[in-house]
């Protein structure tokens, strides 16, 4: 595929960034989110090295670890082509800070690694030279037929980072988690956590207690089940366990607090058949139903069940237990399955699906069964991210990325990213005209240093010279941009998630 008006970019790739603030850019902007995927179509390439990156900036000596970032990458092969941004074959990406020295105040060297994960589903298309199997959106036609779901298992959504055992996990929503090697990045085969679970779902977003306990669940669309998993700071599988519930079609993400885990249950409803085909046109939204929430106790699996007024929702910042309630943190997205029919890499878009969602709060309260939910008045938000040895502990300090309402209307996605903490006045940072900011992180500056001390650290892709930055922010002081930054010589396709594993770890 040609990358459209070629003449245009090449102009103002020569021209330099440092005047591109100074161009208007809507001309290009239709083909923003494409051009970030373009080069990563067709056969499988070696992956890319950047060798070490020149810093802009101060970069934080402490800062010493490897970034990992994952999302889908490939999505054309054999001219056979998916448009959704869900449905490409996972890359995984590593920026790498080490060498720096306190002492000397001597800044970290800094690398990126970026690969397409070689599941068996990549090796089957490539050797077939084509497309072959269905997506979360696309239905190919004279599809292979199916072993199980891993056949389809693109690794694409998110990352487990055991650092103690040195291992790390490329996640998918429906199949087995990717064992992947954390150096080479290169794919290690599908991870069976006990004989019973080989090839069941391993959701995207596990939680890791503060006692290095693993905490996930997986669902199939239409079972009407959930399969929670407990799994040892050892890495072996204590239990696992078959909630029955409605409302299980659909379920993202989920919370867990010191005794329980928190499941929203948004009425998104499924009426197809499982793997045939693409799922996203038998997902209906049933009007009067609730957002049921589940409280489920860790010890024993029982079930307490509240309702509240119905929401979409992809992601959940955290749940903790605060004087009797339990309180929960996320992003509410109403209209859900209009955003999830409108994530097209190929269309520009004149309303931002970011453009409906609402930072939520809520409180349960076990003893009386009574539930609250709130808004306040946080709009246009999303990819909540919280201190990483937080989980199910109290939070005051969460990293967001916002869409200002000066990012171009063709474009989708966010341009901002956005701290809270407590009753503070949220912290923001504002890319600018051309750009498009992934998810950022929090890092703590150290074990024992108060949360929100610490570095915000994420990428932004600059769609008009189709380059990827990655910065660095002081946390305490969003508002003030970036302290340091590198940008690659290329452009990394715009992804999901990411994890950090702090050098040493």
């Amino acid at each position: 595929m040609t990358h459209p008006h070629p003449p245009r970019r090449a102009v103002l790739a020569a021209l330099g960034a440092s005047l591109l603030p100074t161009l208007s850019h809507s001309a290009d902007a239709p083909h923003a989110w494409r051009s970030s995927y373009t080069p990563y179509n067709g056969p499988l390439k070696a992956p890319l090295t950047s060798g070490p990156l020149p810093v802009r900036g101060r970069w934080p000596a402490a800062l010493q670890g490897t970034l990992y970032r994952i999302g889908p990458a490939r999505r054309e092969l054999g001219s056979v082509a998916m448009n959704h941004w869900f449905d490409g074959d996972g890359m995984l990406q590593a920026f790498r800070f080490e060498g720096g020295n306190l002492s000397t105040v001597t800044s970290p060297r800094i690398s990126h690694r970026g690969a397409l994960l070689a599941t068996p589903k990549l090796t089957a298309e490539e050797a077939a030279g084509r497309l072959l199997y269905s997506g979360f959106a696309t239905t190919l036609p004279n599809s292979p037929p199916l072993s199980g779901p891993d056949d389809v298992n693109p690794a694409n959504i998110n990352l487990l980072a055991l650092p103690a055992r040195k291992e790390l996990f490329a996640l998918w929503e429906a199949g087995s988690a990717l064992a992947v090697d954390p150096v080479t990045l290169q794919a290690q085969g599908f991870k069976a956590w006990s004989p019973e679970t080989r090839g069941a779902p391993f959701s995207a977003h596990p939680r890791v207690a503060p006692d290095g306990t693993v905490w996930n669940f997986g669902y199939v669309p239409g079972s009407g089940k959930l399969l929670v998993y407990d799994i040892a700071p050892t890495g072996q599988l204590r239990r696992q366990h078959v909630l029955t519930t409605e409302q299980a079609d659909m379920v993202h993400d989920f919370a867990i607090t010191e005794r329980h885990l928190v499941f929203l249950l948004m009425p998104l409803k499924f009426n197809g058949q499982p793997g045939a085909g693409s799922p996203l046109p038998h997902y209906r939204w049933e009007d009067k139903a609730p957002l049921v929430v589940l409280l489920v106790g860790k010890a024993d699996f029982k079930v307490q069940r509240f309702e509240l007024p119905a929401t979409g929702l992809f992601h959940l910042a955290n749940a903790w237990e605060e004087g009797g309630t339990v309180q929960v943190r996320f992003v509410a997205q109403p209209d859900i399955l209009t955003a999830l029919r409108h994530l097209n890499v190929d269309a520009p878009r004149s309303t931002s699906v970011a453009a409906a969602t609402q930072w939520a709060h809520i409180t349960l309260n076990p003893s009386t069964g009574q539930a609250r939910l709130e808004t306040p008045g946080l709009a246009h938000v999303e990819f909540p991210r919280i201190h990483p040895a937080r989980n199910g502990l109290p939070t005051r300090f969460t990293t967001l990325l916002a869409r200002s309402p000066g990012m171009d209307a063709q474009v989708q996605g966010f341009d901002t990213v956005l701290t809270l903490q407590g009753d503070k006045k949220p912290q923001r940072h504002r890319y600018g005209a051309g750009w498009i900011a992934e998810e950022h992180v929090y890092i703590p500056a150290s074990t024992t240093a108060p949360e929100g001390r610490g570095w915000v650290l994420g990428t932004a892709y600059h769609w008009p010279t189709e380059r990827t930055t990655l910065s660095v922010f002081d946390a305490q002081a969003v508002n003030a941009g970036p302290v340091a930054s590198v940008t690659l010589p290329y452009g990394l396709p715009l992804g999901l998630h990411g994890q950090f594993v702090a050098a040493g770890a």
